[in-house]
């Protein structure tokens, strides 16, 4: 027997029906994911307390709380946690065209920035969802244990987030994507039990029809404010990602440098550095740019510079977050700004500038042309020891950490 919320009036679906009665009725038609659930499934989340009747109302208040703005979304994604014994929740979806995005609690951009483009393609279970299994699956449903054995995701990733270990996931198919949220927790807690299992499938409906109306509203919003065709009419390379570091658009420029790998990649819709140096400073930036835009900190990271195999001059990337409103619909910006005609600093400059000696300045010019400290090494008969010590001087007297911002600033120099 299959009951929807219109004809039960379970303690289940009051809860339920309450909190659907919170979205503005303009936003809910975005919503395209079905809310009937068997009976048995409902009956199975209502057990008999001294208290009387337990339900998930914590979680399902919580999480259509967050549409009025009267619950933060964090709070949202662990009262979910609770519920499903849970130490982890990603909120995934695979795109039409082939797209994995997530969205995670504990917040952590950096982990997954770091999955998406690096381990998401190498995801077994993510490509079997692809090809077509569906319910409410775990990792031994979906591999075997010699695939497990041989697995990048559980013998790499895992490593550094142990407690994604044991995963349970739910996958329910929307108009536009695959809705799969997954819980997580450590093996030493053993294997998510058959009723965490029910709970899932049903908060997972609703689950989906938040992150659904949260999306569209967020891209509503930005088409709307006119955001898209002011950055499309600049000269620089514009790229703007969301809260999971998944790019939302890229400009003209911005796309042509990523499809010659000039600079940038773009690699299972997440931007990276073609240069393998800069990689990690654009992550980093990235990352920062993202816990910007959630309000976890305030001040944006300094531009870096990132080599370019087409010219000697960088591309300098700064970032920005876009304040449309709803602290949980903020995005993230990098500019890329190429100087091919700029105006070069000279060491002159550069000395004045920044009191670094004339070695100091040599080497700094050098950098921002895009020349190796081996290169230099060898261009000017030092050793490779004498060029690093001239490094490790130079980052001492900017008070800076790393090679890039070195760059990023001498850059600056010669913005004229």
């Amino acid at each position: 027997m299959i009951i929807s919320a219109s004809d039960c009036t379970s303690p289940i679906n009051t809860v339920r029906a309450v909190a659907i009665a919170r979205i503005p009725l303009f936003v809910a038609s975005f919503a395209t994911f079905s809310t009937e659930l068997p009976l048995q499934t409902f009956s199975a989340l209502l057990t008999c307390t001294a208290g009387g009747m337990r339900v998930i109302d914590e979680a399902l208040n919580s999480l259509y709380g967050t549409m009025d703005g009267s619950v933060s979304w964090p709070s949202a994604l662990q009262a979910l946690m609770r519920e499903t014994g849970a130490e982890r929740i990603s909120a995934a979806s695979l795109g039409r065209d082939g797209t994995y995005k997530e969205i995670n609690e504990p917040f952590d951009p950096e982990g997954a920035v770091v999955f998406l483009r690096d381990y998401a393609d190498k995801d077994m279970r993510i490509a079997r969802i692809k090809e077509g299994r569906r319910g409410t699956l775990t990792t031994r449903d979906l591999m075997s244990p010699e695939e497990i054995a041989r697995c990048p995701v559980h013998n790499e990733f895992y490593r550094d987030y142990p407690e994604c270990w044991q995963m349970m996931i739910s996958t329910l198919d929307g108009e536009s994507a695959l809705f799969s949220p997954i819980i997580h927790r450590r093996a030493i807690k053993g294997d998510f039990t058959r009723e965490e299992g029910r709970k899932l499938q049903v908060l997972s409906q609703h689950l989906a029809r938040v992150v659904e109306i949260r999306e569209t509203l967020s891209t509503a919003t930005l088409a709307q404010d006119g955001v898209l065709a002011a950055y499309d009419a600049l000269d620089d390379g514009i790229v703007i990602f969301d809260q999971a570091g998944a790019v939302l658009h890229m400009n003209a420029l911005a796309r042509k440098l990523a499809a010659a790998r000039d600079g940038i990649t773009l690699q299972n819709g997440i931007l990276g550095a073609a240069d393998t140096a800069s990689s990690a400073a654009l992550l980093r930036m990235m990352t920062s740019t993202i816990r910007v835009a959630a309000g976890e900190q305030y001040d944006l990271p300094k531009p870096i510079g990132i080599r370019r195999h087409s010219s000697p001059h960088p591309l300098i990337v700064r970032s920005y977050v876009v304040p449309n409103g709803n602290p949980a619909h903020r995005i993230g910006v990098v500019k890329l700004q190429e100087r091919s005609a700029w105006n070069h600093p000279t060491t002159e400059t550069i000395q004045a500038a920044t009191g670094l000696t004339p070695a100091e300045a040599s080497l700094g010019l050098a950098l921002l042309e895009g020349v190796s400290l081996i290169a230099y090494a060898k261009r000017h008969d030092l050793s490779e020891h004498t060029v690093r010590s001239h490094m490790k001087n130079i980052l001492s007297k900017l008070g800076l950490a790393r090679q890039v911002q070195v760059v990023a600033l001498l850059a600056r120099l010669g913005c004229g």
